[in-house]
């Protein structure tokens, strides 16, 4: 073999390669930084500094959101006035803290699990209604999200655990308590695959709003639409950064998966306008549900704002659904 002959094309697809690498390298970089990235403390929620992430960004002129900042402006005060601060230690020796509002002689709990770069005022006008309807509230901050400790957002990853350790909490407080875990967005796939752990039986019941079926395929759909990326090439590039960065393997952070160990009713809810998680998740996630089930879609409804898009609609069913279950 003539070497002089391979020689320049060796090198030309060397550095294509080396190049393509670096690429990729840089790519996984950008990414984990803007999915995994811990907010800092001057995003707790107690913060005057509070400034909140909304993704993907709504237009001011959409009546849903303008009735959802009016919520939360009322709704959050209300929920610190009415509640303590709690904490607990989670699983991997992190400070979790809560928003917990009892009523006396009051054994049913609802534990409320925020989304992807929000906090509890984001679902402050769900625990006033829950509080309302004769519910104990206990609303986590999650974790890497500023209040509570974390050195990164995790996609559900570890957190489905920490609500174990919330309904922990409670049942240490309340050896009757009857608990009905619900989630938006990030917090939805949190309570899915809660669902699908080793639960005491005083969890009664489930309602997830707009989750994801998997961080893989969020992912994926993240890059193919936001970013026109080949996203399910890239993805498993992705899923090896992260692995060795964060610990965890982004195929197994399955909503989709846990729900076929569930056992506990869960009531399904998306928006059909969703572009940020796409509401054909709702009909994966539906699917693969071992446990009794409904689902709720919402014509119109954006992401996480099926319940300001049809409130009527939205919460009708959430209690004839919480009326089979607490009776």
């Amino acid at each position: 073999m003539n070497f002089k002959k391979i020689r320049k094309p060796l090198i030309i697809t060397l550095s294509v390669i080396l190049v393509l690498n670096i690429l990729l390298q840089l790519l996984c970089v950008y990414f984990t930084h803007t999915a995994f990235r811990q907010l800092p403390p001057e995003n707790a929620p107690d913060s005057p500094l509070f400034v909140q992430e909304r993704h993907p960004p709504y237009t001011g002129t959409n009546q849903a959101e303008i009735l959802n900042q009016k919520e939360k402006d009322r709704c959050y005060p209300l929920l610190k006035a009415v509640s303590e601060v709690v904490e607990i230690t989670s699983f991997d020796g992190l400070q979790l803290k809560a928003y917990l509002a009892l009523k006396e002689n009051n054994h049913n709990y609802a534990i409320l699990m925020h989304g992807f770069k929000d906090s509890p005022k984001c679902v402050s006008p769900y625990a006033e209604h829950f509080y309302k309807n004769g519910f104990n509230t206990l609303v986590p901050g999650q974790r890497g999200h500023g209040w509570s400790q974390g050195n990164f957002i995790d996609m559900s990853a570890f957190t489905p655990q920490d609500v174990k350790s919330w309904i922990e909490y409670i049942c240490k407080l309340d050896s009757q308590a009857r608990i009905v875990l619900w989630g938006i967005s990030m917090g939805g796939s949190t309570v899915m695959r809660a669902t699908g752990l080793d639960l005491p039986e005083n969890v009664i019941c489930c309602i997830e709003d707009c989750g994801f079926s998997s961080a893989w395929d969020e992912f994926v759909y993240q890059m193919n639409t936001f970013y026109k990326l080949p996203g399910k090439l890239l993805m498993p590039y992705f899923n090896l950064y992260i692995k060795r960065k964060l610990g965890f393997d982004c195929r197994k952070v399955s909503a989709k998966d846990d729900l076929k160990n569930s056992s506990i009713p869960t009531l399904f809810i998306h928006g059909q306008a969703d572009t940020y998680v796409p509401y054909y998740m709702l009909d994966v996630v539906y699917k693969t549900a071992a446990c009794p089930k409904e689902a709720l879609a919402v014509e119109e409804a954006q992401h996480a704002r099926a319940a300001f898009t049809a409130p009527l609609a939205y919460w009708l069913t959430v209690d004839n659904f919480l009326k089979k279950y607490f009776l």
